[in-house]
């Protein structure tokens, strides 16, 4: 069975159940579709909403908002502490030089579509902060400058 056969059984399936576009089934539906492409594709996106029988932009929202999930097959991710403590030790220069470095677009991808970068409310290592997560590895007291020399290993 090729890949357009088994979206097709995956619609079909979830389409049926008894509410279809109830936001459990839709994100269970979105799970089977990365598992199948590992990722979520903005195409498949839209055929996803017409199979539930909801807008687009819940998709996209909740693709968005479901950390396990994603829509572009990245190989990083990098998550930003923003809370109030990170913030008041200069988190926020350390997001926007990745942001600017990476040529992060709007739905957080870098130019490349190789790293994801989003930010986090809090990562729970107030007294370390700044602090940034790449890969789920923890990197605290972060500056521009060694966001670059992490950006620099991942190169290697």
């Amino acid at each position: 069975m090729n890949h357009e056969e088994s979206l097709a059984e995956i619609f079909e399936y979830y389409g049926k159940q008894l509410n279809p576009s109830q936001q459990d089934n839709i994100v269970a539906m979105l799970r089977e579709i990365q598992d199948l492409l590992g990722c979520v594709p903005e195409g498949v996106q839209a055929q996803a909403a017409n199979a539930v029988g909801t807008k687009e932009s819940v998709i996209r929202l909740l693709v968005q908002r479901f950390p396990s999930l994603r829509s572009a097959s990245y190989q990083h991710r990098i998550i930003v502490c923003s809370g109030q403590r990170c913030g008041s030790k200069n988190a926020a220069q350390v997001l926007s030089f990745l942001r600017k470095e990476l040529e992060i677009d709007p739905e957080g991808y870098s130019k490349d579509k190789t790293i994801f970068l989003s930010t986090q409310n809090c990562l729970k290592q107030c007294g370390k902060g700044p602090n940034l997560l790449l890969d789920g590895v923890l990197h605290s007291a972060m500056t521009p400058e060694k966001a670059k020399q992490l950006l620099c290993n991942l190169k290697k």
